[in-house]
């Protein structure tokens, strides 16, 4: 069985024959609303099947697929011929990375999943399937709490002068200049994975109170968009996966707890909650 995590910036295929024999690939990540078939195919092409083992190859391997962008099913359609035209033979499933952050997460419990990774969304879970989902709409509408809102919030603190001198001087140093951001957000592709890099600073400078409120205040607006809008939001305990939730898990459990909303698991990566789930 193929088991992959896709996110809008990495991509983790596992190669696995149970759960304790397996091999993983990095790609890079793959979401239908910023690349097309033909650029997902080349991804495919390039960066995985040289790596894949010709025992992988067979006619019977099971590819489950979990990918950021796939909640539409002409976007699960999309993947899921890229992934037949590489894979002929394969029994291909393609699901939304949000049920994959629930199965890694909760397995057959009951409970609310989050993912705070380049993006950000949400669902209640009731053990098999996503019975609630507050839709995200994406890094310039949504994604609140997100590697891409906290970086969009950082540049935009420094944009407005709200940053002490001396912070906006460093950051300067580290490639926050106007016309470099203006150019990558607006002129080059996937601008939600480069607003994202900027996350790597907050966390850099997370020691200073600034970068630490902007952070808070990120992750108060994911709570109250996201998980405050459920039902019964307080019967549950919330848990989350990405880079995001795992690097800056005390500020987000500091914020949790000011607003009376239990933390559950914290995982890097779903891809080991994956394996156990179809394997174990």
């Amino acid at each position: 069985m193929i088991i992959a995590d896709s996110g809008s910036t990495k991509t983790t295929w596992r190669i696995a024959k149970d759960c304790k024999e397996f091999s993983d690939i990095s790609t890079e990540g793959i979401n239908p609303y910023f690349q097309s078939k033909e650029d997902i195919e080349q991804i495919l092409y390039t960066q995985l099947l040289p790596y894949i083992p010709l025992a992988a190859m067979a006619e019977s391997t099971k590819i489950r697929y979990y990918g950021a962008g796939c909640s539409e099913p002409e976007k699960c359609e999309m993947v899921e011929s890229a992934i037949k035209k590489c894979f002929p033979k394969a029994d291909v499933e393609v699901h939304h990375d949000l049920l994959a952050s629930a199965r890694a997460l909760l397995g057959k419990q009951k409970g609310i999943a989050c993912i705070l990774g380049t993006g950000s969304n949400s669902c209640v879970y009731d053990g098999n399937d996503v019975i609630e989902n507050i839709p995200s709409w994406g890094y310039m509408f949504g994604d609140f709490g997100s590697g891409a809102y906290i970086g969009k919030s950082l540049v935009q603190a420094y944009a407005n002068g709200e940053l002490e001198i001396e912070l906006s001087k460093q950051l300067e140093l580290q490639g926050v200049q106007r016309e470099i951001i203006l150019h990558n957000a607006y002129k080059r592709p996937l601008p939600n994975r480069y607003l994202a890099s900027f996350a790597k600073l907050a966390d850099t400078y997370i020691e200073h109170p600034q970068v630490k409120q902007i952070v808070e205040k990120c992750f108060h607006d994911f709570f109250e968009q996201q998980i405050e809008k459920y039902n019964n939001f307080t019967s549950y305990e919330v848990s989350f996966v990405g880079s995001i939730a795992f690097h800056f898990s005390r500020q987000l459990k500091d914020v949790a707890a000011k607003r009376n909303i239990n933390i559950g698991k914290i995982l890097k990566e779903p891809i080991d909650g994956l394996t156990s789930y179809h394997l174990c």
